[in-house]
């Protein structure tokens, strides 16, 4: 029965037929002479309604957005209730009804993210790609209860024991692994070693080290990225000279994919060390890295230890270059699909601050202009930009008519919530106690809080901190105060912390003060700001 066509006409001409056993039937009565019925002016098979090509969308709207509808708003789900119920909707019409439904599609998880490798061709040794790792001395602690304290080594310069670091760097040719320990991961601890490990892979390949990748860290700020820069006249003025590596390309990116996967490999072999208990901490160490290095590098097919010997003996290391099978260009969207795709790039670490509720992380509907392979995965040019797979989904322009029947239904409110809300009490005038304001005195526009108001005399007492750091309270008329911007919980702003704009989002609001979590180094931060550490973004 589900291989029949049910247009419209059709089903009328069934129900005319099963009413008065008159005229020529469709060619399903036909097949199935005892397997139709009409009820109520509807066609039903076997117990299930037939729902006719033309009705899907309303059939589909109607159950989805009924104010008494319990229909869940996935396609698996919902698909798996209506094969029970009626015939002639698939699960792909289901999926193409809810990619046109803004309310549900904005409101979608972020995709899965991609696991991409290998997308880029690098055919000469000395690009480097350089990361940190951390390693928590309370793993060592949860690990070996009795002397996990101490596996380390004696405790740091603060007088406890500290976590320690991994300095990474990989040949991203040979996936050739150098590697320093750090007590922290501040640029005047970061530089030192760095340029220890550059100066021995130098000595290790006989090559000369041409680029060096790292991600938007701090660590890799202030003296470590001086060692890769020329001294400016007014340095030179002071006696400073050119960086050690001034001639190599420091380049700061978004992602540092190759480093973070070897990370990844070298840690899960110092771990398994650990628990076989090879040895201590450094010892331990410098055997994760001898392994990794005699690990078979899959682009290679030699070991990063074999590529490098043979890059001293003069012999040519060379990639492999990975193809996209037909199954990933099957999977892949073609040319013109309609797609959303999200506002912002996703980063690590930012689950907390990922609300997928708001329905603000996609944008609206684009089609696909462009598609091409990198590696196996499939990358989209939508407008004037290249997209990964994992920041866009499928959709289709908007129903219009859900979204009027969604904006003209009036919202049902409890009795007991009719009544308006009494309005919140004001002092009278334009400022009021615990306002933010300007205060314009000594020649300066001032950052000032109002602690007294008397709105009679259009005065009020305001504190500010001056140059000196300590904390003043005037008297000030209003003509002297401009208020300061207010936010709403739910804004997403720009936050000033450590000398940076970071993007945040206001949480809450506490003590005058407003609750905003943001991002540093791919790690979500959560402090209290001020009006004036904060813009709008």
């Amino acid at each position: 029965m589900n291989r029949f066509r049910y247009g419209q006409a059709a089903i009328d001409k069934a129900i005319r037929y099963l009413k008065t056993k008159k005229g020529t039937p469709p060619t399903f009565i036909t097949k199935f002479p005892n397997g139709y019925k009409v009820k109520q002016g509807k066609l039903y098979a076997d117990g299930k309604r037939v729902i006719p090509t033309e009705g899907r969308d309303a059939y589909l709207r109607d159950i989805v957005y009924g104010t008494k509808s319990e229909y869940p708003f996935g396609r698996d789900s919902l698909f798996h209730i209506l094969k029970h119920e009626v015939m002639n909707v698939s699960k792909r019409d289901i999926e193409a009804f809810l990619n046109a439904q803004g309310p549900l599609v904005h409101r979608r998880a972020r995709p899965k993210k991609e696991k991409r490798e290998h997308l880029r061709s690098v055919r000469k040794p000395g690009i480097l790609s350089v990361d940190l790792a951390h390693i928590r001395n309370k793993d060592f602690e949860d690990l070996f209860p009795d002397d996990g304290h101490g596996y380390m080594g004696p405790p740091g310069s603060k007088g406890y024991q500290q976590d320690r670091y991994f300095l990474n760097a990989v040949d991203l040719l040979t996936g050739y692994l150098v590697t320093e320990v750090l007590q922290g991961k501040k640029p005047e601890e970061v530089a030192p070693k760095l340029k220890k490990m550059l100066e021995r892979f130098e000595r290790i390949s006989n090559v000369k080290v041409r680029q060096v990748e790292v991600d938007k860290g701090g660590e890799f700020m202030g003296k470590t990225s001086r060692m890769f820069r020329k001294a400016t006249a007014a340095e030179k003025a002071k006696g400073q000279k050119d960086g050690p590596f001034a001639d190599v390309r420091l380049i700061p990116m978004s992602q540092n994919a190759t480093v973070e996967q070897t990370n990844a490999k070298m840690q899960r072999i110092f771990w398994n060390l650990v628990a076989q208990r090879r040895g201590g901490f450094m010892t331990t160490a410098r055997l994760a890295v001898k392994i990794s290095n005699r690990t078979k590098n899959r682009r290679t097919g030699l070991t990063p230890e074999q590529a490098m010997k043979n890059i001293v003996g003069g012999i040519t290391v060379k990639q492999r270059e990975p193809k996209a099978g037909p199954t990933e260009r099957k999977k892949a969207f073609p040319v013109g699909t309609k797609v959303r795709i999200l506002k912002e790039v996703r980063a690590k670490g930012d689950t907390l601050g990922y609300k997928a509720y708001k329905g603000d992380h996609y944008g609206p509907v684009e089609s696909i202009a462009k598609v091409k392979f990198l590696g196996v995965h499939p990358r989209y040019k939508i407008g004037s930009k290249w997209r990964w797979g994992d920041e866009l989904i499928r959709s289709r322009p908007g129903d219009t008519l859900s979204e009027r029947l969604v904006i003209k239904r009036p919202i049902i409110v409890p009795p007991s919530m009719r009544k308006s809300p009494a309005k919140i009490k004001r002092p009278k005038g334009k400022f009021y106690k615990d306002q933010y304001v300007w205060f314009k005195k000594h020649g300066k526009k001032i950052d000032a809080n109002v602690t007294k108001i008397n709105t009679r005399k259009k005065w009020a007492s305001v504190t500010y901190r001056w140059t000196d750091k300590k904390v003043y309270t005037e008297g000030a008329y209003f003509k002297q105060l401009t208020a300061q911007k207010v936010f709403d919980i739910g804004d997403k702003v720009k936050v000033n912390t450590e000398g940076a704009w970071r993007n945040g989002e206001v949480e809450n609001y506490k003590k005058n003060l407003y609750v905003v979590f943001y991002y540093k180094n791919r790690t979500r931060f959560q402090n209290t700001f001020r009006p004036i550490d904060l813009k709008p973004r």
